[in-house]
């Protein structure tokens, strides 16, 4: 399933209609319009596990990566786009993401490995907590979240993100939101792709290709494809 989308991916013209196609078999559920020139098409596939669901990313310049979560938001996989870099996770995890201990007793703590096409191994293990604050986006109800990760890999040293996003019960997943990365080097980067519009099928702009918010040139800025930061 996974190679379908990413061949398509990579073979659409750049004439191409403004909408993303899903693989066949596959359904699109939401996009989301995010600060910081992102959006996110999400769908499902029938071929999958019930409770798994894709995440496809755009930003200014094209599509950048794919994702599949569990139902309980798990990265199953992450593949890095232009050039394509994909990695799996290995289970058991030590400590798996549970988006229901989460929203049940108000933080959940994550340890597990993500191991990637040359056999490097990057341990991810850190929290999510929610914060109390609920908020309405474009409609829909979002509790916020603080996190901190940890990546330790095995070929380029250690990194940690921290920052908040949200998270969306409805939809059971995370949600973009403020960052600050701090590389091997001891680097910063800050950024921020808190969403704005959620775009349901029917709905203009549904499954579109095209960013619509914080695209100046100007705002160019590293953005890490990690979905629990954010997945």
């Amino acid at each position: 399933m996974i190679r379908a989308a990413v061949l398509f991916l990579l073979a659409a013209p750049a004439t191409a209609s403004d909408r993303f196609i899903p693989p066949v078999g596959c359904e699109g559920v939401v996009t989301v319009q995010s600060r910081g020139c992102e959006l996110d098409n999400i769908y499902v596939c029938t071929a999958d596990t019930p409770g798994d669901s894709w995440r496809v990313s755009f930003h200014e310049d094209g599509p950048k990566f794919i994702g599949r979560i569990d139902a309980e938001t798990q990265w199953m996989e992450s593949i890095d786009l232009f050039p394509t870099r994909r990695e799996v996770i290995e289970l058991p995890a030590a400590d798996p993401a549970s988006l229901s201990e989460l929203l049940e007793t108000g933080t959940d703590a994550f340890d597990f490995n993500m191991r990637g096409p040359g056999g490097e191994v990057t341990r991810v293990v850190g929290f999510d907590q929610l914060t109390g604050e609920e908020v309405v986006i474009d409609g829909e109800a979002l509790l916020r979240t603080a996190f901190s990760a940890r990546y330790e890999s095995t070929t380029s040293g250690t990194t940690t993100i921290t920052g908040n996003e949200y998270v969306s019960p409805a939809l059971g997943r995370f949600l973009s939101g403020s960052y600050r990365h701090t590389s091997a080097d001891g680097a910063v980067t800050e950024w921020a792709n808190d969403p704005v519009d959620f775009i349901f099928p029917g709905e203009p702009g549904f499954f579109s290709k095209t960013p619509l918010y914080e695209c100046e040139a100007s705002l160019a800025r590293f953005t890490p494809s990690h979905e629990g930061a954010d997945q």
